[in-house]
């Protein structure tokens, strides 16, 4: 897309959406609540869904009611732009785990299909089965092939999920390089190498050797792979790592826990997409707002489910991420 392109309409209408947004206090009041149903009359004054009374377990529902209506937003907005397909990859390749796992298993993973991907789950069943990927991306085509000649020489469900992992980011990184806007392949980049050092710092905590981590490696990050092995082979890897924007973040992941390590992770994307709050007419306003509802429903999820496992308020607060407003 040109970075000439200005969008007027579209991001006066995000700065009004923006408005709706879930702040860091609103999310810390609805952890202190001691009902899971106050939680959810928040919500609903804040625009989403309401939950039919006494079934605040379908919660599930309305999350996913809201983030579709936050993609049918942007595409209505800008359709002819197709930045939101690198939010939507990864509800395709969860969608192709279900659907290969299923064939391989015979066991029916209907529950775990996810709506919003960039192609219908039944054109996705359909190429499966005909082993026929044309009308598929190539990369995705590439993908599935490659699952699939892993779980037959290995037999194992896990060499599925790395191998559509894999595709996942290959995809989202193709179609930011192809968008040509700066602040997407900064995006994307971000996520792979973090990504990358959650991978790592799991790697290590499971005693895993350097080609089992790489088995697991994605590209597209700005950090190389020989990185991640001079680090492997030292007793203090953050010093390989100090050089990079995520030797903060390192830090936390070696010294604070995996949880907390997940925070921060979250955290710094979101530092990133706030930039977006300073440009004017240009697409940023909307691939931040889309990454914030993002970011919001997913620590609405954190909140709500802690609630139903009766988990503490204060545990639950340390747990809630940055919000974008």
């Amino acid at each position: 897309m040109a970075e000439e392109k200005i969008y007027p309409y579209a991001v006066a209408r995000i700065r009004v959406l923006e408005k709706n947004l879930l702040s860091k206090q609103t999310l810390n009041q609805m952890a202190e609540e001691r009902e899971i149903d106050s939680c959810l009359r928040t919500l609903t004054e804040y625009g989403y869904d309401s939950v039919p009374e006494g079934n605040a377990r379908e919660f599930e529902k309305v999350l996913s009611a809201e983030l579709s209506k936050t993609y049918a937003v942007i595409r209505e907005l800008v359709p002819e732009e197709k930045f939101i397909n690198i939010f939507l990859y990864k509800n395709d390749y969860q969608n192709l785990k279900v659907l290969l796992k299923e064939e391989v298993s015979g066991i029916d993973g209907a529950q775990y299909i996810v709506q919003g991907g960039t192609e219908p789950v039944e054109k996705l069943k359909q190429s499966i089965l005909d082993r026929n990927y044309t009308d598929l991306p190539k990369v995705m085509g590439e993908a599935i092939e490659e699952a699939l000649e892993l779980y037959s020489k290995t037999q194992s469900g896990q060499m599925i999920d790395i191998a559509l992992d894999r595709g996942t980011f290959r995809q989202m990184t193709q179609a930011a390089k192809e968008s040509e806007n700066d602040f997407v392949k900064g995006y994307t980049a971000r996520v792979c190498d973090l990504t990358n050092l959650k991978s790592f710092i799991r790697m290590r905590h499971m005693n895993k050797d350097f080609g089992a981590f790489m088995n697991v490696f994605v590209e597209g990050g700005e950090i190389s792979s020989s990185v991640f092995f001079n680090a492997y082979g030292t007793d203090n890897p953050i010093d390989q790592f100090k050089g990079t924007r995520y030797g903060q973040i390192f830090e936390v992941g070696e010294e604070k826990g995996f949880t907390e390590f997940e925070k921060t992770c979250d955290n710094f994307l979101m530092d990133y997409v706030k930039s977006a709050k300073y440009m004017a007419l240009t697409l940023e306003p909307l691939i931040a707002y889309l990454y914030a509802k993002e970011s919001e429903i997913k620590t609405v999820r954190i909140i709500l489910t802690s609630k139903l496992n009766q988990i503490d308020s204060e545990i639950i607060k340390e747990r809630v991420r940055e919000a974008y407003v």
